[in-house]
């Protein structure tokens, strides 16, 4: 007899009925982060090789970047100022010498192994440094251990005297999208063709071959690819737009997980129903060619895409079409009742497409 596995949402469920309220927290598990009762801001995100990042086609700094840019976005999506990232490390017990080695360039010489992880780890939090000076904030302490494979887990904190929640949402808002959908995955999967189809390879260090840094060039150079590649690779939390837009926003979460599965939770945690419009889903021209050549429905593609980090939220005003250089595009509307629908060729039909759940995929799918 197969076991079944619980969904993510049914064991934080399980972790909610376990844990008790001590009145020391204003808002605890589920949103995007914890609120404190002086209006400080946690949240804290775990990212292990080859479900979040993948190191045949990412450098160390752009890992260090990818992690924090998620990180700090569940903070933004509070609508909260960042302001301090903690860094837990956790370096390969076997294998640090491919580490070291894949944050060079393939041209030059290997270091020596003390030395090579150094470096290593220093392109790591550069990639984390510049994000927070984007940002804004900083990195203010962390931990270092040795483990079985490479995985970070980021603490953000942010403040806010007045946080936008999931539960926010009401009927007769306007539904708001920043952005454009479907452009990471999109972006991921070009990569992950490009790493399959690589013949070029470059011999590392002990013998071990790494992708040549033609794949990166690759997204570099296809006008197309750039910006899909892009938004996977560094997808920088929408701060401006949530200082500008944050005071007449009702409802309010970031796309991690994807369209469908993110709006499902505005629904769920205010009790209302929202219906998008399949018309106005923002999208890059590349993610409809990339659809259209692996036949895939854009449709279909797109709520079910995550990791774009846009902010998705609802209100009650018009707003303008750019906002602090952004598109922001409205995509549905909230009524009374419950559930998510989709007004598609003339019909709203219930959404049937889910996101990306950690323990709903089997062990040859990743969620990088």
């Amino acid at each position: 007899m197969t076991q079944h596995m619980l969904s993510e949402d049914e064991l934080i469920r399980v972790i909610q009925r376990t844990v008790k309220s001590r009145g020391r927290v204003r808002l605890g598990i589920g949103d995007d982060a914890a609120v404190l009762k002086d209006g400080t801001v946690i949240t804290t995100d775990a990212y292990a090789e080859g479900v979040h990042f993948d190191l045949s086609y990412m450098s160390l700094r752009q890992v260090g970047e990818r992690c924090a840019c998620a990180a700090i976005s569940d903070v933004v999506a509070m609508a909260a100022e960042p302001e301090a990232v903690l860094v837990a490390l956790a370096l390969p017990r076997v294998g640090s010498e491919q580490l070291a080695v894949s944050s060079f360039p393939s041209p030059q010489p290997s270091p020596a192994r003390g030395e090579g992880v150094a470096d290593a780890v220093r392109e790591l939090y550069k990639g984390i440094e510049s994000v927070c000076t984007e940002m804004k904030c900083e990195v203010a302490g962390g931990d270092i251990i040795v483990a079985d494979q490479l995985m970070l887990a980021l603490t953000v904190t942010g403040k806010t005297k007045t946080p936008k929640l999931r539960s926010g949402a009401r009927p007769g808002d306007h539904l708001y999208v920043t952005g454009y959908l479907g452009s990471a995955e999109a972006g991921r999967l070009l990569l992950v063709e490009q790493v399959k189809s690589q013949k070029v390879k470059v011999k590392g260090q002990n013998g071990e071959w790494r992708m040549a840094e033609k794949i990166l060039r690759f997204a570099q150079n296809d006008r197309i690819a750039r910006p899909l590649v892009r938004r996977h690779l560094r997808p920088v939390p929408r701060l401006a737009v949530m200082r500008k837009v944050k005071s007449c926003i009702h409802g309010l979460i970031d796309t991690s997980d994807g369209l469908s599965t993110d709006a499902r939770h505005l629904c769920e945690m205010s009790g209302v129903r929202i219906v998008l419009d399949a018309e106005a889903l923002p999208v890059l021209p590349g993610v409809s060619r990339f659809c259209s050549a692996r036949g895939l429905d854009l449709i279909d593609f797109v709520l079910g895409a995550g990791e774009d980090y846009e902010l998705l939220f609802t209100s009650r005003r018009l707003l303008s079409a750019t906002i602090r250089d952004v598109k922001v595009t409205r995509i549905g509307s909230v009524e009374k009742g419950s559930g998510l629908r989709i007004r598609r060729e003339g019909s709203a039909l219930p959404v049937t497409v889910t996101g990306y759940d950690h323990f709903g995929v089997d062990e040859h799918q990743t969620g990088c």
